[in-house]
């Protein structure tokens, strides 16, 4: 597939939403909101997760099974459609205050040539979709064999052409303490084993919150992901209030969604940032909050 046609691969389907042929195969946005507990205890969208969904006819296959039938030589232009998809499928919800995050496979756009059409990529899908490009963050992955000081440079490029940078699996040691220095995220998501761990006592969860408000203050959004359980909701107030996101609240829908409805923007009240403190008490159990979305979409991990 080559550059120039790459966005031929995009077909809009009649209910709106795009999807992307690439072979025999079909892929799809499948979108998952990450939340804000408003002081009300009402939740709100602060932005949408990105996940990618190919099938081949009737029968679905995971994202790493349908990566490894793509040529390498190909790799990075369909990593890049992958991005340019669910772009354009978030743009129609009409929330200029929501952001996006997608997953990106930094390996791919490390030399100068690779990240040049990147960004050539991300600016056409952002003007497309009517999205600032502040609003879209790629989430760069560290594998073993990367080199940090090229996951620099692309995360340097990505701020220079306008847009965030979202960091995975942090767990506040030292290797993430450089990782943040040198990636400079706007979100970042807690490891969920580590978190867990951590809060098992007062003391833990205190530095949580302080952990959870530095990062405000830095106009870093912390969260916390993978959430199937009211124990962990306690454990989001008593950080503070970061971002949430997980099954409990809400599951991916394929595009496009039911969130609009399920999830109303409240007229003239904005979400408060990450770290504000929430009301002790008196919130309401989330069954009798959240209003489940009409079509449920994947499988758990997926």
């Amino acid at each position: 597939m080559s550059e120039k046609s790459i966005f031929s691969n995009l077909v809009r389907q009649p209910d709106g939403a795009f999807s992307a042929a690439y072979g025999a195969y079909r892929l799809q946005s499948a979108l998952q909101p990450i939340f804000i507990e408003r002081p009300d205890g009402a939740l709100g969208i602060a932005a949408f997760k990105g996940l990618v969904r190919a099938g081949m006819g009737d029968m679905p296959c995971s994202p790493a099974e349908f990566f490894q039938e793509v040529p390498e030589e190909e790799r990075a232009a369909v990593d890049g459609l992958c991005r340019s998809l669910h772009i354009l499928n978030a743009g129609p919800l009409a929330r200029p205050d929501t952001a996006l995050i997608v997953n990106m496979q930094a390996g791919l756009h490390l030399t100068a040539q690779a990240m040049r059409q990147e960004m050539e990529r991300l600016r056409l899908a952002a003007h497309e979709a009517g999205m600032a490009p502040e609003r879209i963050a790629c989430e760069i992955r560290e594998h073993p064999g990367d080199s940090p000081e090229d996951l620099a440079r692309l995360a340097a490029r990505l701020h220079e052409a306008g847009f965030s940078v979202a960091i995975d699996e942090y767990t506040g040691d030292d290797r993430d303490l450089d990782r943040m220095e040198r990636l400079k995220p706007q979100f970042v998501t807690f490891d969920t084993a580590w978190l867990r761990g951590f809060a098992e006592n007062s003391a833990g969860l205190a530095l949580l919150r302080v952990v959870v408000g530095q990062f405000a203050q830095k106009g870093i959004r912390a969260i916390v992901a993978g959430i199937e359980d009211q124990q962990t909701i306690s454990l989001c107030r008593g950080m503070g209030g970061p971002l949430m996101q997980g099954y409990l609240l809400a599951r991916p829908e394929l595009a496009p969604t039911g969130f609009a409805a399920a999830f109303p923007e409240p007229a003239g009240e904005p979400a408060p940032a990450s770290g504000e403190a929430l009301p002790a008490g008196g919130v309401m159990p989330l069954e009798s909050r959240i209003a489940r979305p009409l079509r449920q979409f994947g499988k758990r991990g997926v």
